[in-house]
């Protein structure tokens, strides 16, 4: 390695700790660099450390899981998690797009299973913690962006029960993906090179519309009209699901100025349209709400925090309105926001980027 002074960053990394020998981590392995250098590094530390693979779908799993497991000579468990993971994040996800909604299943996905079934899996089986690839930190018990402020991650995390984020490790936390691939080659790990996943795991990239239209049995494709804001028909649509807000490209409707999906009247079956200008908001209503620091939501009424509505946003300052017991009104005070999006989440952060609350946003 010719970076002398990445390299004494790795040293330092690497360096075996005699206190962790009695410390047993399981390592979430999907058979890609984030989760495989993960492995590598602790096994370094001197963490007593094996591997577990979700199996979601009936396609089976990354067979580099289990290679990189024997490369390390540790102990690879494979968790068939397939059932669950259907009826909790594909069912969810496909509902959720009937019903007009833009769904998030990486943050149900790790609500549900990676943080809820396949962290009882490592701690049933003898685990001390569970340490996955995320880009994130913990910090007094609270998920934390890592050092890479442009790769968020602790948004999809939002919604983890509290007590089990006590239980996780994130030892990429102080690293951009870059050193991260630089690491693996350092440490010669067989999949330092191998591209990232892709954005929906049981979804073959490019054809959402398809997998849409097979799961619901073409339900999804219910056509119905755009209309813009006073109700004038300004075409037609191919279905609620098939369309996001904010969506400009692929609508088919020409006027004088862009038209943009503005928003969904599911009892119509319409889409609105509108104006760019027509998608910035005053604020946004979110349920399902997941507390962190605090016990009730009582006591985050009125406060101030930092607002993400998608994990690559920027922070937006905002208060909180406590609307009932599992509800929130997110006022942004300094700027309106665009296009906040039904189905995703809000996740609200302190001043030193720690996650606080998150919920659903409902509109």
């Amino acid at each position: 390695m010719e970076n002398l002074e990445l390299k004494a960053k790795f040293d330092e990394m690497l360096k075996y700790d005699e206190k962790n020998k009695n410390i047993t981590v399981a390592v979430a392995m999907s058979g890609g660099v984030d989760s495989s250098v993960t492995a590598y590094l602790l096994q370094k530390q001197g963490y007593k450390i094996f591997g577990v693979t979700m199996k979601t779908t009936e396609e089976g799993i990354d067979e580099d899981a289990r290679k990189v497991c024997d490369d390390l000579g540790i102990e690879h468990y494979i968790l068939d998690i397939s059932k669950e993971f259907k009826n909790k994040v594909v069912d969810y996800f496909v509902d959720e797009y009937l019903k007009g909604r833009t769904p998030n299943p990486c943050v149900v996905c790790n609500k549900y299973i990676k943080m809820g079934e396949l962290i009882d899996f490592a701690i049933e089986k003898g685990a001390d913690f569970m340490a996955t690839g995320h880009y994130s930190n913990v910090e007094d018990g609270l998920l934390k962006i890592g050092e890479d402020l442009s790769k968020d991650q602790v948004y999809f995390l939002s919604q983890a029960n509290k007590e089990r984020v006590k239980k996780l490790m994130f030892p990429l936390g102080k690293l951009p993906k870059s050193e991260v691939r630089e690491l693996g080659k350092y440490l010669g790990v067989r999949v330092y090179e191998k591209k990232d996943s892709q954005e929906i795991c049981f979804v073959e990239d490019g054809k959402l519309e398809e997998f849409l239209f097979e799961a619901t049995k073409g339900k999804i494709a219910k056509k119905g009209n755009f209309v813009d804001k006073n109700g004038k028909i300004l075409g037609q649509h191919m279905g609620l699901g098939f369309y996001t807000v904010g969506q400009r490209k692929g609508l088919g409707i020409s006027g004088t100025a862009p038209y943009y999906v503005i928003n969904f009247n599911k009892e119509k079956n319409e889409i609105i349209l509108g104006s760019n200008e027509d998608l910035f908001r005053e604020y946004l209503i979110a349920n399902e709400i997941n507390l962190f620091k605090y016990n009730s939501l009582k006591e985050i009424d009125g406060m101030e925090f930092f607002a993400k509505t998608r994990s690559r946003d920027k922070f937006h300052l905002c208060k909180v309105d406590v609307l009932s017991n599992d509800e929130i009104k997110v006022n942004f005070i300094d700027e309106k926001v665009r296009a906040i999006t039904p189905g995703q989440i809000v996740a609200l952060y302190d001043n030193e980027h720690r996650v606080i609350v998150s919920g659903f946003i409902k509109n």
